[in-house]
Formats: C-alpha cells, sequence, structure tokens
C-alpha cells in the first residue's frame, strides 16, 4: 500500500475508489467532486468514496508577493513551503502553521489549521485577506465577513474549489528559534496538567508552547517546549532536509502497548538527561520535526493509524483531561506521541472552526481495533460532556450523534455547501440523508 496514495488519507485507514481529476481550467465534474491537496488530513476528510476528487497541488503558483505589507497572492495549491521558502528570504513567515510543511494554502484554510501560538495568533484563517471560491454554478472573491467565507474558512472543502488566496505573513528576525525546554509531571496526573498549565502561563513573552505528554505513564509526565523567533545561522532559502525514509511498513506485532510505554519511556529519559535547557534551533526543526523523515506514516504499519484530537474547556481540563487519558490507557489503547497545549480567546472567522478557548490534546494510536474503537467512543462522550469538541480534520471514526452534539452549526455550513461537492466524512456524519 503506497502512503502517499492519492486515494487515501495519511492515516492510511480507509481504502477508498475515486475518479482523479486535475484541477485547472476544465469544467467542474458534474456529479459528486471533493478538492484535495497533498492529502495530509488524517481522516476521511479529504475522501470522497465512489465520487471525483479534484487534485490542486499542480495550481501552485506564487502571483504576487507585497515584501512591505507581507501581503502574498498564491494559486491554492500551493504548500506552505512553498510560501514559506520565499517568504523567510524577504524577513516574513507563515502568522499560523500546522506540524508539517505539506499542506496546500487551501487544505490550510478548508481546515482552518492551528499550530503551537494559537493563544497569541489565533488560527489560520484569520490571515486570510481574500480568496477566489470557485462553484458549480458560480465564481465569487470573497472576504471576511461574507457568509460564504465564513463557510469555506474550515468547511472541509465542502464550499467548493478555493482558486487563490492572499494571505497576510509575520515578520521575523530571521530562520532561527530559541528554544526552551522543561520538564513536568513529578507527582500525580492532576498536578501534571496543572504543572503545564503554568509553565505556560509563565511564557507570556514567548508565543510558541507545546508540550510533549507521556500518555502511557500513571503521572502523564511531559516535556514542555517554548520558543521564539531569531536571525538563526542557516540560509533563508534552506529548507528543511528529509534525508532518510521508512522503507518498509512496521510489523504490526510491534504496534502493542508495551511498545507504545517503552517508546514514550524511552523518550522522557532522553530528555530527563538533556541538561541544555535552551537552545537555538533552525525554524524547520522546531515546527516541522517529522518532515525530516519521508513517509513516517509507514511507521505505523500497513493498517495505518487514527490521530486523536479532542479539546476541552479550560475550566474543566484539570478533571477532563486527566479522566480521558486515564480511560485510554487503562482501555490498553496505546499512544506513541502524545501532544497537549492551549487555544486562547481569539475567535476564528470559521463557521466549524475546531478551536475554542481551552486545552487540546492529541494522540496517535495505531489501528485500533474495536475494542479500541469503543474506548475512542467512550472518550468523544467524555469530551461532550464537559462541551469539548473532537477535531473532524483527524477524524475517521466519530459517529453522527457525536458530531452534531460537537459542531450543532453544522446545518449551517450543509445549506452553503456546494450541492455537488461531498466527502466520506461528511456523508458519515450527517448520515440522515444531507452530505448526499
Amino acid at each position: 500500500m503506497n502512503p502517499l496514495s492519492l486515494d487515501q488519507p495519511w492515516g492510511r485507514g480507509s481504502a477508498a475508489v475515486h475518479k482523479h481529476h486535475f484541477a485547472g481550467d476544465t469544467p467542474l465534474p458534474d456529479s459528486s467532486w471533493l478538492p484535495r491537496g497533498l492529502g495530509r488530513s488524517y481522516g476521511d476528510v479529504c475522501v470522497n468514496d465512489g465520487g471525483t476528487l479534484l487534485h490542486t497541488f499542480r495550481q501552485d503558483r506564487l502571483i504576487a508577493f507585497d515584501t512591505t505589507t507581507g501581503v502574498i497572492e498564491c494559486e491554492a495549491g500551493a504548500s506552505l513551503a512553498d510560501i514559506a521558502e520565499v517568504a523567510l528570504r524577504n524577513g516574513w513567515f507563515l502568522p499560523v502553521t500546522p506540524g508539517t510543511r505539506f499542506v496546500t494554502v487551501g487544505g490550510a484554510i478548508a481546515n482552518d489549521v492551528h499550530g503551537k501560538n494559537h493563544q497569541h495568533a489565533g488560527t489560520f484563517g484569520r490571515y486570510v485577506r481574500s480568496l477566489t471560491l470557485r462553484r458549480s454554478d458560480s465564481v465569487s472573491e470573497l472576504k471576511p465577513g461574507d457568509a460564504l467565507f465564513s463557510a469555506t474558512v474550515a468547511g472541509m472543502g465542502l464550499t467548493g474549489l478555493i482558486e487563490r488566496v492572499r494571505l497576510q505573513l509575520i515578520r521575523v528576525p530571521g530562520a532561527g528559534i530559541v528554544q526552551q525546554t522543561k520538564l513536568f509531571g513529578r507527582a500525580d496526573a492532576l498536578a501534571s496538567v496543572d504543572e503545564f498549565l503554568a509553565l505556560e502561563a509563565a511564557s507570556g513573552d514567548w508565543p510558541y508552547t507545546v508540550g510533549w505528554i507521556d500518555t502511557m505513564h500513571h503521572r502523564l509526565r511531559g516535556v514542555f517546549f517554548r520558543g521564539n523567533h531569531c536571525r538563526g545561522d542557516l540560509a533563508w532559502h534552506k529548507p528543511v532536509p528529509t534525508t532518510l525514509a521508512l522503507p518498509i511498513d512496521m510489523p504490526g506485532w510491534l504496534l502493542r502497548p508495551w511498545s507504545a510505554k517503552a517508546f514514550n519511556g524511552a523518550y522522557f529519559r532522553a530528555q530527563s538527561m538533556n541538561t541544555a535547557m535552551q537552545s537555538e534551533l533552525p525554524l524547520w526543526q522546531f515546527f516541522y520535526p517529522l518532515d525530516a523523515v519521508s513517509a513516517w506514516n509507514r511507521a505505523y504499519g500497513k493498517r495505518g493509524f487514527v490521530q486523536y484530537q479532542f479539546v476541552v474547556p479550560k475550566a474543566a481540563a484539570r478533571e477532563s483531561v486527566t479522566q480521558i487519558l486515564t480511560h485510554l490507557r487503562t482501555s490498553n489503547v496505546a499512544s506513541y506521541l502524545g501532544v497537549i497545549k492551549s487555544f486562547g480567546d481569539i475567535r476564528s472567522p470559521g463557521l466549524m472552526s475546531f478551536p475554542m478557548p481551552g486545552v487540546t490534546v492529541t494522540v496517535d494510536i495505531a489501528a485500533p481495533a474495536e475494542r479500541e474503537l469503543r474506548a475512542l467512543d467512550r472518550a468523544d462522550a467524555m469530551v461532550a460532556d464537559v462541551g469539548g469538541r473532537v477535531y473532524p480534520a483527524k477524524d475517521s471514526r466519530m459517529s453522527s450523534v457525536m458530531f452534531k452534539r460537537f459542531f450543532p452549526q453544522w446545518r449551517e455550513l450543509e445549506a452553503l455547501r456546494d450541492c455537488n461537492v461531498s466527502s466520506s466524512f461528511w456523508r458519515r456524519v450527517t448520515s440522515d440523508g444531507s452530505g448526499k
């Protein structure tokens, strides 16, 4: 199974049959179609089983760049790597970036991606000055405040094909990052969440904060990272290397709770022995560490993996984060990578945007079996009961009932959805005749 298949999401868990179509000046299909960028969504928001995928990554021109204001205009198939390489040469960078540079601008808008700086910057959609949207019956230039703009940001590609974008960048002093690290979680799980939040609260001048957590350990121990831009010694244009590659899929017998526990323990011990609590890194290494390993998704084997990300209100986080992660651990749900960070109060322009003020946790789970899927269903209910939500861009399994609890505004998106656009995700989570 090709880890870079045009038919599958990055999590490799959804086998599908598509008709492939490369977007450009040709007419749009007259039946079910879905825009798709570089396919780095983990779940089935970028899958349209039985329908047509419009592959936009070939529509990747950078059209104009005002180096005085930092506004760049590009085709929606341009990647964040394309933008960053040109922008950094001129002292600018992406205002918000997820953990991979292999995302198209259109995909970043459609999923309203967030980064390590949400408390200071909000989501990607806040920096879109305008976009051109091609629908089955029209082409429109949309701006913040337009209802269709709001539905398109975090609209999962359902409102039409984004063709061009004007994006505001931010000034940076160089291509380096000053990073500080600190261990937390020396007492118990409740104290670990408190300690993480205290470390964040004390990092007011540091725009980027995130924590790695050992979800397989009863104390929920972790490593806190914070970063800030600096000049750096690298050339402006030097990209992150991709010299490493996983040549084969990891055998399934290795992907078990015992190996997840061993992996997490080894990483924490390695960080414990790191006496250099402040370092200067290439920007790429701080934001995109996994991009240095080509096809890293093969580490989860042929059956792929699920990435489960939820957010809960900050007032409930101390107990609910601990309870949810304890539930997953005691249910033998093996997580190889856990991340914790906070979302701030800055609102997104997107109708269906995932971030809300609170604490968000992400865990990677290798090919969950039925027992593990039931444990995740229970986790969904625990998230919903405290007013939280689960991230659609990374989902491949939540029920229609839970989706509608997490996002009661889904009907507003359905009302503005292009009648010919659909996805496997949308059909699954609406499942009442909507999203055909």
